[in-house]
């Protein structure tokens, strides 16, 4: 039986690479970004960006951007699409709709069936307009206007690529806006924001919401940008490391952004064996060292305030919740069925499918450990999901009669996912 062991340098991480080349494009002059993630979802924002008038170019392993100002947005010839990403999708709507241009955004399959009224509901009221198909979905038109009206918004349910959404409309934006989060979500656009320069105000309320205080417009000058490492894309390995017996490995390299690595609190309360060993500061970002080793797992409930924090590593933490012994509960994840796939019903399914017992009560999802896996060969079903897709190839490492029918999904967010994996594969 094979082991996980070695070490492995995570490539760029994808929520920062869509911001890093935004930003970039909405900055004045010339920026440098190393380490970018080259995905699909990545590749969606970067050819929207050249059909908005932006100079983008890859040069010796860095990406040029040269950027024309928060209201330098040509209008585009043609539609913009964005593929399978969420990301691109609503974050550029919002940067969008405070240029004067008009844009058509289009999607994939799975994408167009995503809100983006959670987005466009908030935009409006700063007096923004777009045309949905069935008042919800892409294609979907924006009407953008240099003039938009500044207040206080404030986001109802978590949302990270929302609050970018109004950041990005709000840097070419006269006056005083500000955005009010209730339930702090990952912050990488602030981070960016401060490492940028750009002149903003935090405030902490007494209640744990958050107040982002933004006076546009801004005129933001460009800074070479280097991407860290992705914690989700990490959570893959650690999460094979601490299941496959004999398995040690170490990470090199990867964000250990607050809002991002919940889930190794999540894996050490499980019985994890996990040490992390922080090294230097990346674009203002945190960076770091991440040693994982075999241990035995138990379930545990995850408390429903956490679910923002780890909305992406859920398909991962079902695979360690299904080798580790009771049960475990993931309470209020809801925002899961908003996902590239609905994830509950994915999660659910393909655990049954290889004998592991699961279930979803309400907004909740219960898994029971389970020491034996189905000894039927069985195709697990990703629905387009690369977080689906990456998690239960690495719970096949347990089993070979695991099948995954769509592999290729998985280069939405890594391509080079099974080579990585294969170079940590020692016998």
């Amino acid at each position: 039986m094979y082991k996980l062991f070695g070490t492995l340098n995570i490539p760029g991480d994808k929520s920062v690479s869509h911001r890093a080349l935004i930003l970039s494009s909405m900055s004045i002059g010339k920026s440098e970004i190393t380490n970018l993630l080259e995905a699909d979802d990545i590749k969606a924002t970067i050819k929207i960006l050249k059909q908005l008038g932006i100079t983008i170019h890859k040069k010796l392993g860095k990406w040029i951007v040269y950027g024309n100002g928060t209201n330098g947005f040509l209008q585009p010839k043609k539609d913009l699409n964005a593929l399978n990403s969420g990301t691109t999708a609503r974050t550029m709507i919002g940067a969008v709709s405070s240029n004067p241009i008009k844009c058509r955004f289009t999607g994939d399959k799975s994408l167009s069936k995503r809100s983006m009224s959670r987005v466009t509901v908030y935009l409006e009221k700063l007096g923004a307009r777009f045309k949905l198909t069935k008042n919800d979905y892409l294609p979907l038109k924006t009407f953008g206007t240099s003039k938009l009206i500044p207040e206080e918004i404030t986001i109802k349910k978590p949302s990270a690529q929302i609050k970018t959404a109004l950041i990005f409309a709000g840097l070419n934006m006269g006056g005083k806006f500000s955005i009010r989060e209730k339930v702090l979500t990952r912050d990488h656009t602030e981070k960016l924001l401060k490492y940028l320069n750009v002149k903003h105000k935090i405030i902490k309320g007494k209640d744990g919401s958050n107040l982002i205080e933004l006076k546009g417009p801004y005129e933001i000058y460009s800074k070479n940008i280097r991407v860290a490492g992705d914690p989700s894309s990490a959570a893959f390995f650690i999460v094979g490391a601490l299941i496959i017996p004999g398995s040690k490995i170490t990470l090199k390299n990867v964000m250990l952004n607050p809002t991002r690595i919940e889930y190794l609190k999540i894996l050490k309360k499980m019985g994890g064996k996990i040490s992390v060993k922080k090294t230097n500061n990346v674009s203002g970002e945190q960076c770091g060292n991440i040693s994982v080793c075999y241990s035995k797992l138990r379930g545990i409930n995850i408390n429903k305030l956490l679910s923002p924090f780890l909305i992406d590593e859920y398909p991962i933490l079902s695979i360690a919740a299904s080798c580790a012994t009771g049960e475990t509960i993931m309470n209020g994840v809801s925002e899961l069925r908003h996902k590239e796939s609905d994830r509950i019903k994915s999660i659910v399914l393909n655990l049954k499918k290889v004998g592991v017992k699961a279930k979803n009560i309400g907004d909740n999802i219960h898994i029971t450990g389970s020491s034996s896996l189905n000894k039927k060969i069985c195709k697990i079903k990703t629905f387009g999901d690369h977080r689906i897709a990456c998690s239960f190839m690495i719970l096949a490492l347990l089993n070979k009669n695991i099948k995954i029918d769509n592999e290729k999904c998985i280069s939405v967010s890594y391509p080079k996912f099974k080579k990585d994996l294969k170079s940590l594969l020692k016998k």
